[in-house]
């Protein structure tokens, strides 16, 4: 027999309304977003999360993961599919480190929307003087 929090869940979720489709470009900002609408809405329940997230996939990304889609874990099933899908379409640290390299000039945009591209190439790597210099190096002589 389910508990009020299982019955609250399933109420959330239905009058919630869906994620957005999924972005296979900006996995870590996309799960940042469904994770906040879970919070909004109090979904706390693994199965809930895991339904959302799969409601929200296109047909090229489910193709992707299927095998998990057709044999999920037993339990953690929103982490599993957290983490497949954020280490089959994120960057990997040498892509990263590529396009920081090779992330061009300044342009049009403001020195702080460089920073911020070149800080979400970073991810979870530690800021360092290689960084600082790079993202200096994009500078017009006149800054």
């Amino acid at each position: 027999m389910p508990n009020d929090e299982d019955i609250q869940d399933q109420f959330i979720a239905a009058v919630s309304p869906k994620l957005p489709s999924f972005w296979p470009t900006r996995v870590r900002v996309w799960f940042i977003r469904a994770e906040a609408e879970f919070n909004l809405r109090n979904i706390t329940q693994d199965e809930t999360k895991w339904s959302l997230v799969v409601a929200a996939l296109d047909e090229t990304t489910a193709g992707r993961i299927l095998n998990l889609l057709e044999h999920p874990p037993a339990t953690d099933k929103y982490r599993a599919i957290k983490d497949k899908l954020t280490a089959t379409f994120s960057l990997s640290r040498r892509e990263r480190a590529t396009a920081l390299l090779n992330i061009g000039e300044l342009g049009d945009r403001r020195p702080s929307e460089l920073m911020d591209e070149m800080l979400a190439l970073l991810g979870d790597e530690t800021k360092n003087f290689l960084f600082e210099e790079l993202f200096l190096q994009k500078m017009p002589e006149s800054i």
